[in-house]
């Protein structure tokens, strides 16, 4: 999950797969028991954060903010939704364009500061002016009401159907930044100033190499915090990685497929979690720079053409799922029936009849990091080739790949499952962020973004699968597979990852038993 121009792909987050409003209050998320004395709980990371001001961070930075930062609403493992700072929630009327929002009693920040409708206010502000992934998502508030010391009300210019989801951890914007540093966001730079379990101590914290947490003394929730530190190690090598896990350096490991076969064989727990769609953005669907795509019936044929279980058996084993749309089958708008079979024969008879029966070229630009293995491309050529379809692969830098997108009429694909509404605002909308380099319009998938837009949650799930669909019909991806997020960790540490499902956010881990 990825900016607020442009949402990268890496800075898709899988978010809340369940709608759940007007929750009562009750006990936040996660194991209960007491506090754990002496344990730290020690965490490799790949990837350093961005930023760790929640307001300008990406996906990559949840690791270093979860600590740190408690959500309005706790997405747990099983998808659910459960208050967390916020105590209740509800939409407002009909339509999806009024929300509110009750705070937790007695809350404070680490500064000592207390957690208010105000404060609230100046953190859902602060994320709208910063240029995180979050800041596009809130962009329909219209305005924010102080209708209580702590309930705030938001007022909508368009509908938004999914606020609850955008308050939890998954999305940032739910993890409520102090006043202070709302009035100092330099501050953020090197500190923490939040309501979760943990602060970050900088005297024991070196910038992109490994970053510790101690206990919040003023946190609301002292028997749901499990340990007294927490370190994240910046380990950029997965190799290296896993053998610091093999050793008891660290004690969970971000990582991928790659090292699956490694950390089982030496008897680690692996947790996975389909996450990442990959495949190929078919960009040019007015076929401006390759006049082939500007046909339907072309971008169909080559999804056609490709051998999705042959590639994902290939390249994940047994972690991958094969995918011919954007989603993930936890999700409302997942087909359990495809679209695509592979179907080389019906893919050749398509190109014909759009007169490209001889075949054509088509280059495509692909980020050279192992966030898209260049074994993707060329398994996609490959079969590509078999219909007389060229792929003409560029691998460049991940900044130059997206810098590129517009002289390219194809691309990697590789970006989150989250729910229609989100997708389609970072993907395929006529102005969406980032991901829609060609500003692609079709009529028929508007009307239904906006009529499921303003559905409610019985009407909405209907809606996000004709919305997938239409994508899928349109050819505009070429999806193949779902790639899975992928936790490693000792038998000493309690994940509790529901297959199918995110992960349960850092500060839920706890030690095992």
């Amino acid at each position: 999950m990825s900016s607020a121009a442009v949402l990268s792909r890496r800075e898709f987050t899988v978010g809340g797969l369940l709608l759940a409003a007007g929750l009562a209050a009750g006990a936040c998320g996660g194991p209960s028991g007491s506090p754990a004395t002496g344990r730290t709980l020690r965490i490799g990371q790949y990837w350093p954060p961005t930023s760790l001001d929640p307001g300008k961070a990406g996906g990559e930075s949840q690791l270093f903010l979860q600590p740190a930062y408690d959500p309005l609403i706790y997405r747990a493992a099983d998808g659910s939704y459960q208050p967390r700072l916020a105590t209740a929630w509800r939409y407002l009327g009909t339509g999806n364009t009024a929300f509110e929002i009750s705070l937790r009693d007695g809350v404070t920040f680490s500064d000592g500061s207390p957690l208010t409708a105000e404060a609230l206010k100046g953190s859902i502000e602060h994320f709208r002016r910063s240029a995180g992934q979050a800041a596009a998502f809130l962009a329909p508030i219209a305005t924010m009401t102080v209708s209580g010391p702590l309930v705030l009300r938001l007022t909508l210019n368009q509908p938004h159907p999914l606020l609850p989801a955008l308050f939890t951890q998954d999305f940032l914007a739910g993890d409520v930044i102090g006043p202070a540093g709302v009035a100092d966001p330099a501050r953020l730079a090197t500190g923490t100033v939040g309501a979760g379990p943990y602060v970050l101590l900088p005297g024991e914290t070196v910038a992109n190499d490994h970053y510790t947490y101690g206990p919040n003394p003023k946190y609301w929730n002292a028997e749901g915090r499990f340990y007294d530190r927490i370190t994240v190690k910046v380990l950029p090598n997965e190799n290296t990685a896993l053998a610091a896990l093999k050793t008891g350096q660290v004690d969970v490991v971000q990582g991928s497929y790659a090292i699956a076969g490694g950390a089982k064989a030496a008897g680690l727990k692996v947790a996975s979690s389909p996450a990442i769609v990959m495949g190929l953005q078919l960009n040019d669907r007015a076929g401006t720079l390759c006049r082939p795509l500007g046909d339907v019936r072309v971008r169909q044929a080559l999804n056609y053409a490709v051998d999705r279980v042959k590639i994902t058996a290939a390249l994940l084993g047994e972690y991958g799922i094969p995918v011919d749309q954007p989603s993930a089958p936890a999700q409302d708008s997942y087909s359990e029936q495809p679209f695509y079979t592979h179907d080389p024969g019906k893919a050749r008879q398509l190109l014909a009849e759009a007169g490209v029966g001889g075949g054509f070229e088509l280059p495509v630009v692909i980020p050279s990091t192992p966030a898209f293995p260049g074994d993707m491309a060329q398994a996609i050529a490959s079969d590509l080739q078999q219909v007389g379809v060229t792929l003409r692969i560029a691998a460049k830098d991940p900044a130059a790949a997206n810098a590129a997108l517009t002289q390219f009429p194809a691309s990697s694909m590789g970006w989150g499952a989250l729910p229609a509404y989100f997708m389609g605002r970072g993907l395929w909308l006529k102005d969406a962020i980032g991901m829609n380099p060609f500003h692609s319009s079709d009529p028929e998938l508007e009307r239904l973004d906006r009529q499921a837009a303003a559905a409610d949650e019985h009407a909405r799930p209907a809606l996000d699968k004709q919305i997938v669909r239409r994508v899928v019909e349109l050819g505009w991806f070429l999806p193949v597979c779902l790639s899975p997020g992928m936790l490693f960790h000792r038998d000493t540490v309690g994940v509790d990852a529901i297959a199918g499902q995110p992960f349960p956010s850092v500060d839920a881990w706890h030690p095992a038993g």
